[in-house]
């Protein structure tokens, strides 16, 4: 491997290890990095709003068991009941989302919008596009009241990763969100074409008169295509055959005036005529071949993940960048490393004079040098010398590493944050704790790039709720509703939040104890501890349907058992007196007292059963005095 492979390869393999490390904190395991919340005022539709009264009336009538026309409502509860309604159907959305970001499989998106952003600045997504799907539902028949399946055409969303290779922003705007459009470039096959040719969406006729003048295509390769698909040997490229029958089509999304558009076969109003719409157009060569009004007002068809933002350049900056000074650094010292290395040893001084013509002068081992003559200079007169070249790899070692840890410092991935404690922090990894705030110290270099995956997260879910409200508008899902990106939450060190919610639960007094919840707590705990609580936990309804089983079972067996201790203490009372009484049995007057006592100590003895205390038994059975009888002891 030569030097530059060498540099590159080692920033590469840096670019990888922060591409794994905020894929671990972007997308970890027991919770999601996005949440659908109602706005802190919900801004219902009017129908919305009037089914929130009606059912607030309907309940506070039930409840106080008046007539709805005399109950009274203030302004909080009002708006609590607005909040819980517009927070029920953000919860729907939320489900709905996570079934569309699992059948499409987002995660494996994500993974290459990051690894895009780390090496070149920027990773994009484009869209919610959609594709036409068979579903199943259900019906009631309204003649039978039966119920059957049926199969109907749905669509889902889904989105496309886009290499920043065939990405065109506009380059004269300051910031991603002020662009005035944006081109997509596609190639694709004659036969792709054709079938753009049978969307309605397209103008067919254009389309099929462009390929009967273009059999050939218009394809032509750019410079970045060659190298990309090229053989690197040395200075050379050897590029692949040329493509042939391959079409190159434009895609624009952005602002087009409304002239254009009506001239382009769009219906505008007169009144919009004269502003700039946002619309999507095709073309292909020079001709337009789709014009259409952006089906999703005010949503963005291209969402970023910019990697470190910066003044100077519209895309920011990547890791890539961010290394190359270490990179270049790390090469130089590398190739001097490998020409020191080239010339170590001895080297021979021949002297051609003294040797007899015609000898081979390579050197190897065992070889007899025959010479001629004599020099006048005594100094000269060996053959062959030796020329020795001192080893300098020490030293160039010591500077490489230099440039690595420097290149360490600089991605903002020290080896410990990475799994590796022999970079150092070995004292700070010997418990849990202290490992986890070190570890949370060395991810904060990464908390301004997390933030900007958060703009891209709800870039992106605010873009699928759009999508889902107009193409697949469901009444229990439709409201006013929040993205929340829930990234940078990932960054704080859950061994510590676990072992502060352990040290918090031993701290709870009784008194503190009924204004927490159990569940919740639980839930928080397993969440510190990355467990899947969904998995392994119960419902809420269910577990509180066992806990009071297990209540009943424990107060039968508790009632069992005193029930059994109630009937021996009984029983041992009853043989007693009898005892007493047979002892007695010539004289049967037994003095009055001796029978309250036996009473009183049979009461005694019994509520004491029946309060668990059980040792007190014998010391009050002790303190009653022994009866005494009308003739003896």
């Amino acid at each position: 491997m030569s030097a530059w492979h060498f540099g590159v390869e080692r920033i590469l393999f840096r670019i990888r290890q922060r591409n794994a490390r905020l894929m671990q904190m972007l997308w970890p395991q027991t919770e999601k990095n996005y949440g659908i919340t109602p706005s802190p005022l919900p801004d219902l539709s009017i129908a919305q709003l009037q089914e929130v009264l009606d059912t607030l009336v309907q309940l506070t009538a039930q409840q106080k068991q008046i007539d709805p026309s005399q109950v009274q409502l203030d302004d909080d509860t009002i708006e609590k009941a607005i909040y819980e309604y517009a927070e029920h159907k953000a919860g729907n959305m939320e489900t709905k989302i996570d079934d569309d970001l699992a059948e499409m499989k987002f995660i494996e998106l994500a993974r290459k919008v990051v690894f895009s952003a780390c090496l070149y600045s920027v990773g994009v997504l484009k869209g919610p596009l959609h594709k036409k799907v068979k579903a199943r539902k259900w019906m009631k028949d309204p003649n039978t009241g039966a119920y059957k399946a049926i199969e109907v055409d749905a669509y889902k969303p889904l989105y496309e990763f886009l290499r920043i290779w065939d990405w065109y922003p506009d380059m004269t705007a300051n910031t991603l969100d002020k662009q005035d459009g944006t081109f997509e470039r596609h190639v694709m096959t004659r036969e792709q074409v054709e079938e753009l040719a049978e969307r309605p969406d397209f103008l067919q006729d254009r389309v099929q008169l462009w390929l009967k003048t273009h059999p050939t295509g218009n394809y032509e390769a750019q410079w970045w295509e060659t190298v990309m698909k090229g053989e690197v040997k040395g200075d050379k490229i050897y590029s692949t055959a040329k493509e042939t029958r391959k079409y190159e089509v434009l895609s624009y999304w952005g602002t087009v005036s409304g002239h254009e558009l009506r001239a382009a076969g769009v219906d505008v109003a007169d009144a919009d005529i004269g502003k700039s719409l946002r619309a999507n157009c095709w073309m292909i060569g020079s001709t337009v071949i789709k014009a259409k009004l952006e089906p999703l007002e005010g949503i963005p068809h291209y969402h970023t993940f910019v990697f470190e933002e910066d003044d100077l350049s519209l895309l920011g900056n990547s890791q890539a960048d961010t290394l190359r000074d270490s990179q270049l650094s790390i090469c130089e010292t590398a190739r001097a490393a490998l020409d020191n290395m080239s010339v170590i040893g001895p080297m021979a001084v021949v002297n051609d004079d003294l040797l007899t013509p015609g000898q081979n002068t390579n050197i190897r081992k065992h070889k007899t040098w025959h010479i001629e003559g004599l020099a006048a200079n005594q100094s000269l007169n060996a053959a062959v010398g030796n020329v020795s070249i001192d080893s300098h790899l020490k030293e160039l070692e010591s500077l490489l590493n230099m440039f690595m840890d420097f290149a360490d410092k600089e991605s903002g991935l020290p080896p410990p944050s990475v799994g590796d404690t022999s970079g150092g922090g070995s004292e700070a990894l010997r418990t849990s704790k202290n490992a986890s705030m070190f570890l949370g110290a060395a991810a904060l270099p990464l908390r301004d790039t997390v933030r900007n995956y958060d703009s891209f997260t709800v870039s992106v879910i605010n873009a699928l709720v759009a999508w889902n409200m107009k193409f697949d508008p469901n009444p229990n899902r439709d409201g006013d509703m929040d993205i929340v990106g829930k990234g940078s939450a990932s960054l704080v060190a859950k061994e510590v939040l676990a072992g502060n919610l352990a040290e918090f639960r031993q701290s709870v007094t009784p008194d503190e104890q009924p204004y927490i919840d159990p569940h919740k707590m639980l839930l928080v705990r397993a969440k510190a501890n990355d467990i899947p609580a969904d998995e392994i936990m119960l419902d809420k309804d269910v577990a509180e349907q066992n806990i009071q089983a297990a209540q009943a079972r424990q107060d039968k067996q508790f009632d069992l058992q005193e029930g059994l201790l109630r009937a021996q203490v009984e029983a041992e009372l009853t043989t007693s007196i009898l005892n007493v009484a047979q002892a007695h049995k010539a004289d049967a007057a037994i003095d009055s007292d001796a029978q309250k006592i036996a009473i009183a100590a049979q009461k005694v003895i019994l509520e004491a059963v029946a309060s668990g205390h059980e040792n007190a038994i014998k010391q009050k059975v002790a303190e009653k005095p022994v009866p005494k009888t009308g003739g003896s002891k």
